[in-house]
């Protein structure tokens, strides 16, 4: 019986006219649209945070004396707007990279090097914002609760408003830090898929 002679080496060499199996795998349609959707809800949180601290000035008049609050005299919501303005404006940057990847099929997760800067800069980020956002809860609570031992009293009883708009704020931006984690992981997940590729 004669043999059937072979002429490729691969299996299916010469039966796909697409792109190159390795750039078609490069494409992953799941990360980029996560990738966008996780941005633009980080960019609308910290954006929430950062104008309703900014519009939280509050003055009263207590016993007689005028009292009031505004952000400018805790270093903690200094500290709180400026992690929210960086990260609201790295998360626009990012959705509208990520929505350009959508349409062209590639984009900073595609690659290796890009992917690993893409998780850095989002663990770092995440962490400064957890770190701004705990800051100014403490100061919130303190500022609530007050503190018994060294016999502190709370403010917010003077500026009932402002507290409340600052406890808004904060719930925001743990909200978005929360989206922010899920962009890492997204980035974590396409690092593990574009280290299998090389096996």
């Amino acid at each position: 019986m004669a043999e059937i002679p072979v002429t490729s080496k691969g299996p299916y060499r010469g039966s796909y006219d697409g792109a190159p199996y390795e750039e078609r795998d490069r494409h992953r349609p799941r990360h980029n649209f996560s990738n966008f959707v996780f941005r633009t809800l980080t960019a609308m949180a910290t954006a929430a945070a950062f104008i309703v601290v900014l519009n939280s000035n509050e003055h009263t008049n207590y016993r007689g004396f005028k009292v009031g609050a505004r952000w400018q005299a805790f270093a903690a919501y200094k500290w709180f707007l400026v992690a929210n303005a960086v990260v609201f404006v790295y998360s626009v940057l990012g959705a509208v990279i990520s929505c350009c990847s959508i349409c062209v099929r590639r984009g900073p997760l595609s690659y290796s090097p890009t992917a690993w800067l893409t998780f850095l800069v989002d663990f770092l980020l995440a962490s400064a914002l957890i770190s701004a956002d705990s800051t100014a809860l403490a100061v919130w609570w303190i500022g609530k609760y007050g503190v018994v031992r060294p016999r502190w009293t709370g403010y917010c009883d003077e500026v009932h408003s402002f507290c409340r708009r600052i406890e808004g704020a904060i719930i925001a931006s743990f909200i978005g830090w929360l989206f922010l984690s899920f962009s890492v992981i997204v980035a974590v997940s396409s690092l593990h898929g574009l280290g299998r590729r090389r096996w």
